[in-house]
């Protein structure tokens, strides 16, 4: 017994016809056996059966993983959590998802704090954006009527502000309330990404994906910004040889046209001018960063499961042998994750999809009913509403397609032979 220990095929056959047998074994015997298999005996028995030799892997339960464990040091650059971490940053510079350790490396460091400065940072912001709603709901109460719908612009004038803001607020308060769970939902996706990756199989580039996809629209929604803002200065005197081509004079010539049905209800001074003009930016990055946001996530699950179908498809045309129980366990693993991330992220999701259309609907409703105002507005109209079809079509299909990759290895899993898939199959086939 001591050293390792040979069993012949005869014994071992025996052994497992014993233990597969549908009558009850003798008590004596079976005390045997027990005492006699022990834990790396048996791993042995299974390496001879398995083909090709299973992975030492976490366990699975309940479809996800138990007892994987992290590193705090891990710092792969093409993680999710790092890959995600410069569009994160930026955010918080705009009071999005106060969560602590976002530049760290790894995602045991995240943390949500609700005294921190971050999260106090996020609340002070929430407050200005949400004193500008309520002023935006209040115009829209008294001047929403029958009346309203005859003039041309009027409903535009009328719910446009509120909408976008309210939306905003919305949008803050859902990021606040999902700060707490991405704490924990970023440590279950770095599991996941560790157990599909004990597979050995080429990891998805995320970093450049992510890079591209955030700088491209955040970059064209501030070229869109930039047009709206001169679009609503066109009296103001850009050749800055008058007396008037001052930031205050500018200040207040942007917050009439743009603002005017805040100015209905308040009179206009420079610190309101200077209040309408940052909370604008925020409420504008806002609702540009959800769609990112959404964009992100997406790419990173979508991602996964291509890596996923490219791995076995490729093994399948070169006639090599496939791990088929492991290849269940990620698959298993990685639809268990978009479930997690889809319960945690619908609410922006809705809000995206719901405030894009109402703004796709306004653009066309004000294309249809536009005065002439020059090349310069149809430039902007135009351009606007472009980039804004464009974005929800992109949200779209990057949302759309977590869905198209899950389906493509389904048809190869379903036609595995069962006496390959099943490892207790073999067992008895060859018992």
């Amino acid at each position: 017994m001591n050293g390792s220990l040979n069993i012949n095929n005869n014994t071992t056959l025996k052994t497992n016809r014993i233990l597969c047998t549908n009558s009850k074994p003798n008590s004596a015997t079976f005390q045997k056996i027990l005492s006699f298999l022990r834990k790396d005996k048996v791993q042995m028995i299974e390496t001879q059966f398995s083909e090709p030799p299973m992975r030492a892997r976490p366990f699975l339960q309940s479809g996800f993983l138990s007892g994987q464990i992290l590193s705090p040091n891990n710092n792969d650059p093409e993680s999710f959590h790092c890959a995600i971490r410069p569009v994160l940053s930026l955010a918080q510079m705009f009071g999005i998802l106060p969560v602590l350790g976002i530049r760290r490396p790894s995602p045991l460091q995240l943390k949500f704090v609700k005294f921190s400065f971050c999260t106090i940072y996020a609340v002070f912001i929430s407050t200005m954006v949400l004193v500008m709603a309520i002023l935006s709901i209040l115009h829209m109460i008294k001047t929403l009527n029958s009346v309203t719908f005859e003039v041309k612009g009027g409903i535009a004038a009328a719910t446009a502000g509120a909408v976008f803001y309210t939306n905003c607020v919305i949008g803050q308060l859902i990021f606040f309330r999902l700060s707490p769970r991405w704490v924990t939902l970023q440590r279950d996706w770095r599991s996941m990404e560790q157990f599909i990756d004990s597979n050995k199989i080429e990891r998805p580039k995320l970093r450049w994906k992510f890079n591209t996809i955030s700088s491209s629209i955040l970059f064209l929604a501030l070229i869109e910004h930039i047009f709206s803002i001169i679009q609503n200065t066109l009296e103001y005197d850009w050749s800055g040889k008058s007396e008037n081509s001052t930031f205050q004079n500018f200040l207040q010539v942007y917050c009439t046209s743009s603002h005017s049905f805040i100015l209905q209800s308040l009179k206009y001074n420079f610190v309101l001018g200077i209040f309408i003009f940052i909370v604008s930016k925020l409420a504008t990055f806002t609702w540009n960063f959800t769609d990112v946001f959404i964009m992100t996530v997406s790419t990173g699950l979508a991602e996964r499961y291509r890596i996923l179908n490219k791995h076995v498809m490729s093994s399948i045309s070169k006639h090599q042998r496939i791990d088929w129980c492991g290849l269940r366990e990620d698959y298993a693993a990685l639809s268990c994750m978009v479930k997690k991330v889809d319960k945690n992220i619908a609410p922006i999701i809705l809000l995206s999809f719901a405030n894009n259309l109402y703004f796709i609907c306004l653009q066309l409703l004000n294309g249809l009913s536009k005065p002439e105002n020059g090349i310069l507005s149809d430039i902007y109209f135009f351009g606007s509403f472009v980039f804004l079809i464009g974005r929800t079509v992109i949200v779209t299909l990057l949302t759309s397609r977590i869905h198209d990759q899950s389906k493509v290895i389904l048809p190869l899993l379903y036609s595995c032979s069962t006496s390959t898939y099943n490892t207790e199959s073999v067992y008895r086939q060859k018992g």
